[in-house]
């Protein structure tokens, strides 16, 4: 019973994994060297996890990386991603272990962000 139980969670919470991973991975990519100088606003945001920051960027590099709110049930350690963003000047860089929808969420904000500066 107990064995069936767990079967069950397992399946309801791989299907949420599976549905809020597709949600991130339609988003447009953007290069930090198309994006004009200035600071933008970025949210990204799933069934479990949001997340809202600021990115400043000056002469086609991230100079700040500010979290505005991050709702993230047990993926805090995601917000460490933060300083790997800034040092590569990508928003695209490896997630978090143990924190990896956080992490996503995250990245992807910045990338919404940076779309905003598209030149």
């Amino acid at each position: 019973m107990i064995g069936m139980i767990v079967l069950l969670l397992f399946i309801v919470f791989a299907g949420i994994f599976f549905k809020e991973k597709n949600e991130i991975d339609r988003l447009k990519n953007v290069q930090v060297m198309h994006v004009k100088d200035g600071c933008y606003i970025g949210e990204a945001k799933t069934l479990l996890i949001k997340a809202k920051v600021e990115v400043t960027i000056l002469n086609e590099k991230i100079t700040s990386i500010q979290l505005l709110e991050h709702d993230h049930g047990l993926g805090q350690n995601a917000e460490t991603i933060i300083e790997e963003m800034m040092k590569e000047n990508t928003w695209d860089v490896d997630t978090i272990s143990g924190a990896t929808l956080s992490s996503e969420v995250i990245k992807h904000a910045v990338n919404q962000a940076l779309q905003k500066g598209a030149k």
